[in-house]
C-alpha cells in the first residue's frame, strides 16, 4: 500500500517487519491521523541536508512505544491498559526543520480473535484557561 494510501485509511497496520524489530508484543495499528503527523513523509523532502522517509519514522514510534512497555516490565509493573508514550518527529509540513515533541496514546486490547493489539492514537490536547477566561 502507498503511503498516500495508508494515510487515508481508517487504521493503519504498523509493518509487521517493524513490529518484530522492535520487539512489541503484538501488532500494533495507527489512527489515520497518527499516520499522517508522525510517519508519512513527503518524498525529496529532507531536513538540514538529511533525508527521512516514512520506514524511519514508524520504526521511532514503534520504538518509543515499546522503550514505553519495557519500562513497566523492568519494573515488574503491568503496563496499563492505555499508556502516554512521548517521542519527537519533524512535522511534516513542508518548513519544519526541527524535531518537536509529540505525545500518543497506546491502547492494549483484543481484536475480534481475542489475540492482542495495540492501537497508538492521539492524545488529547490541554486546553489551558488563563486567570480571568471562562
Amino acid at each position: 500500500m502507498t503511503t498516500a494510501l495508508r494515510a487515508q485509511a481508517p487504521m493503519v497496520e504498523a509493518d509487521p517487519d517493524l513490529i518484530e524489530l522492535t520487539r512489541l508484543p503484538a501488532p500494533a495499528a495507527y489512527t489515520a491521523d497518527i499516520y499522517a503527523d508522525c510517519i508519512a513523509w513527503p518524498p525529496g523532502y529532507a531536513v538540514q541536508g538529511r533525508r527521512e522517509d516514512s520506514t524511519a519514522r514508524e520504526y521511532e514510534l514503534l520504538r518509543a512505544v515499546a522503550v514505553t512497555l519495557d519500562r513497566y516490565r523492568q519494573a515488574r509493573r503491568t503496563p496499563p491498559a492505555r499508556l502516554t508514550v512521548r517521542t519527537m518527529r519533524v512535522p511534516p509540513d513542508g518548513t519544519s526543520t526541527r524535531p518537536r515533541p509529540v505525545r500518543v496514546f497506546a491502547e492494549i486490547t483484543r481484536d475480534a480473535n481475542d489475540a492482542p493489539l495495540i492501537t497508538i492514537s492521539s492524545a488529547p490536547r490541554r486546553v489551558r484557561v488563563s486567570a480571568g477566561q471562562g
